[in-house]
């Protein structure tokens, strides 16, 4: 099953057949407070940002996908969200399902107020990354 887990305060945890700038992995810790030095990898710096987010946002009513796996290719956008492309469970940090869906806009500006989602506020809070 392809998932990225929201952690409270804290990254994306990614699990799955990840394709990334090429290359393939199966886990992956994504930034989504914006102030890592290796995006779009997270590198702690949450913790000294003061990033905020919950783990529990709100969930969707969403029907069951064919298949829960396969390839899911990650395209952080330029000085913009992650593109995620595959099927896909976006799960809270308790294990409760926010979403299924095979395409997908993550913020990782920090500041969207539908996080995880992108709601376009990079772009006034002027992300580079």
């Amino acid at each position: 099953v392809n998932t990225v887990r929201l952690r409270e305060n804290g990254p994306l945890a990614v699990h799955a057949e990840i394709v990334l700038d090429g290359e393939t992995s199966y886990r992956a810790t994504l930034c989504r407070c914006g102030a890592s030095e290796n995006k779009p990898f997270c590198d702690g710096s949450h913790n000294k940002s003061g990033f905020a987010a919950t783990g529990e946002p709100q969930l969707k009513d969403t029907p069951a996908l064919e298949a829960r796996n396969g390839p899911l290719k990650v395209t952080p956008t330029t000085n913009g969200p992650l593109k995620l492309e595959g099927n896909l469970e976006i799960v809270t940090g308790t294990g409760h399902t926010v979403d299924r869906t095979q395409r997908a806009f993550l913020c990782r500006c920090g500041h969207s107020a539908n996080k995880p989602f992108c709601d376009g506020t990079h772009k006034k809070v002027g992300f580079v990354g």
